[in-house]
């Protein structure tokens, strides 16, 4: 499975685009730590699009689109989990600081651009998409980082509610959702209601990542978490959201959805220290 790198002093990154392009390794040179979550089991391959994807969750940070739960769309079925972490992406320009990759191959008929690029100790990642459909959609980042001991997650905000009532054991539960310990049996998945576009998450070494996201496109954040509780896995997801519930219904209901056709464009930024 062919790997592009892109590498400075600080930051050294491995990009996957024929695994619906996502970021494979994202290491701080400096102390040699590795940001991005993988399953220790599971083998870089291609999978379906018709696969369910937890149960083929190689792990990385990657996207979602035109959906999460499956959905039914006029162009047909929006497949579990969207249709971009399984699609194969075109290489349009690299070098040693940014690729730019591109697919126009998606079952919805649109077309997404990104560019991952690299400088001093921050990595950017730019959105720009062609939503050709008019129908609402979901697109949803799904970055994924290791649980190594103990994480803090550092933000400010307002409320935190369960994404599914029968799913985890934290939320509702008198339990601490923003700090994780490995291997503890807890798991859950949560909508934070955040003041700001940005929060910290910071491990037990002091080794931190400051996500930024979007000014444009991305107003939810969900996270999904597992201390061992879910699958043996031990990850934090982070999942600026363009809309405000899992199941498109729910989000158009509340008016806290997108919709096409639309000229598609955001942003996420992360800052290692």
């Amino acid at each position: 499975m062919k790997s592009y790198s892109i590498e400075n002093s600080f930051l050294k990154s491995s990009i996957l685009p024929k695994l619906g392009g996502r970021i494979d390794s994202l290491i701080f040179k400096p102390n040699n730590k590795e940001w991005v979550w993988k399953d220790s089991v599971k083998q870089n391959k291609s999978v379906s699009k018709y696969s369910n994807y937890d149960e083929n969750w190689q792990g990385g940070w990657e996207e979602l689109f035109p959906n999460d739960a499956i959905e039914d769309f006029n162009w047909g079925k929006g497949l579990d989990h969207g249709e971009l972490w399984s699609a194969d992406w075109n290489v349009e320009y690299h070098d040693n600081s940014k690729i730019h990759l591109k697919t126009n191959s998606l079952d919805s008929g649109s077309t997404f651009e990104k560019i991952i690029e690299i400088s001093e100790n921050k990595l950017r990642c730019e959105y720009f998409a062609d939503i050709k459909f008019a129908e609402y959609f979901l697109f949803k980042l799904h970055l994924a980082i290791p649980i190594e001991e103990k994480i803090d997650v550092i933000c400010d905000y307002k409320s935190l509610n369960k994404v599914e009532s029968d799913f985890g054991n934290i939320i509702n539960n008198n339990q601490d959702f923003f700090t994780l310990t490995k291997d503890s049996g807890l798991y859950d998945f949560g909508y934070i209601n955040i003041n700001n576009k940005n929060l910290t998450v910071k491990d037990s070494l002091n080794n931190s990542l400051k996500l930024s996201y979007g000014d444009t496109n991305l107003d939810y954040f969900w996270i999904f978490q597992t201390q061992g509780g879910w699958k043996n896995h031990n990850v934090l997801v982070l999942e600026p959201a363009s809309n405000s519930k899992k199941n498109l219904k729910d989000a158009i209901d509340e008016n806290k959805s997108l919709k096409g056709p639309m000229s598609f464009k955001c942003f996420y930024e992360v800052e290692l220290t």
